[in-house]
């Protein structure tokens, strides 16, 4: 399973949250805040506590010595705060199927909501679009009085499909990926590759 600095390498031409790699407390600066800084692991990093919320400088000091103390061996990343609807979206193989695109609700009740849709790649836009159309909680797109900019996403959803047929990738999970007013960004990604 590849860390978050080598699966956001990977995924360089799909749409990141923009982050770097902390090298020294000046990387810290780069960002507004609210920002997060996380523990490089290849876990769920919210059951591990690896990420946190930083809404000032002093509190990105002292959240970066606690990280480096947990996690004496693994990078810290910062990176912006990007505020939307968490999805989830992925990769993954079935002996029946071969390889299907996931697409649904994530963020940290990803596992308890189970509001996902799943098609054997390739697909189509209108799949992309049919797929997350069929959510139980597509009505939350309208119902908070914004427009979220769903275009965005079905494009960033399709790249993710490309990517699954060209490339050799055992399991990829997105978790989430921040659906916002203007554009869909990725925070968090997990992969295997074959």
């Amino acid at each position: 399973m590849l860390g978050v600095k080598e699966s956001f390498e990977f995924l360089k031409d799909v749409s990141i949250a923009k982050w770097v790699v902390v090298k020294d407390l000046k990387d810290l600066t780069k960002f507004s805040f609210p920002c997060y800084l996380k523990a490089d692991i290849a876990e769920h990093k919210t059951e591990f506590k690896a990420v946190v919320k930083c809404n000032t400088i002093e509190e990105a000091k002292e959240n970066l010595q606690s990280l480096h103390k947990r996690f004496p061996h693994n990078l810290i990343l910062v990176q912006e705060n990007f505020d939307g609807i968490e999805m989830i979206v992925g990769l993954k193989e079935d002996e029946v199927f071969g390889k299907l695109l996931v697409v649904g609700f994530g963020g940290t009740f990803a596992e308890v909501k189970r509001d996902v849709s799943f098609r054997a790649l390739p697909v189509s836009r209108k799949d992309v679009i049919e797929m997350v159309s069929s959510l139980k909680g597509f009505g939350i797109f309208s119902a908070r009085g914004k427009n979220y900019n769903l275009d965005n996403f079905y494009t960033l959803v399709e790249k993710v499909a490309y990517l699954g047929e060209k490339k050799k990738i055992k399991e990829l999970d997105l978790n989430p990926v921040i659906v916002g007013e203007k554009e869909s960004k990725i925070v968090d990604a997990r992969m295997e590759l074959d």
